[in-house]
């Protein structure tokens, strides 16, 4: 790409972050943020784990750059749980999805 870039006399990225920028320009469809912030209210447990489905979910809220009050999230994340395992999870009065699912130091 860099290449391609220097032989149409465009700038070189420099920085990862600009890198990122120009493929995201270049290769995502613009309606890519859209269509995650749709998909995401469709989304439920199925047969994945429960942490794969908060995995997936998170991972779902920074691509669409979603930041919401914790408790948004947590009714998000129990109204796709499986019924029989949000059942159980809504007896134990959880309040913050961290104490199920601590954030991973980067």
């Amino acid at each position: 790409m860099q290449r391609e870039r220097a032989r149409n006399e465009e700038p070189l990225a420099e920085t990862w972050v600009e890198m990122k920028r120009i493929m995201r320009k270049r290769y995502m469809p613009t309606s890519y943020p859209r269509d995650l912030k749709f998909k995401l209210p469709k989304l439920s447990q199925g047969s994945k784990g429960v942490e794969e489905y908060y995995k997936e979910m998170e991972v779902f809220m920074i691509q669409a750059k979603i930041e919401e009050d914790e408790k948004v999230t947590m009714a998000r994340f129990l109204n796709g749980l499986n019924s029989d395992i949000c059942d159980v999870v809504e007896l134990q009065e959880i309040v913050e999805i961290e104490i199920c699912f601590p954030k991973q130091s980067e």
